[in-house]
């Protein structure tokens, strides 16, 4: 499966809020700022939802892992 590398190339000042949040949701921060992520329908539909603040690309690199959430310890 392959990945996908994105890059924030253009500041989030003057921006719809919810494209600043989906922005948040791939996990940019600031101008230049790139992430590495796996290649599923939901990440290409946020992407195309903000494709004219950043770049990206298909890569050969294995995917990151999914995070789990931790289980709490029961009392």
């Amino acid at each position: 499966m392959a990945a996908i590398k994105v890059k924030l190339v253009r500041g989030l000042a003057g921006c719809p809020a919810p494209h600043r949040v989906t922005v948040q949701g791939l996990g940019l921060k600031k101008t230049n700022s790139t992430k590495l992520l796996p290649d599923t329908p939901a990440t290409m539909g946020m992407i195309e939802k903000v494709k004219y603040l950043i770049e990206w690309e298909r890569v050969d690199e294995a995917p990151p892992a999914r995070r789990t959430a931790k289980k709490k310890k029961e009392a």
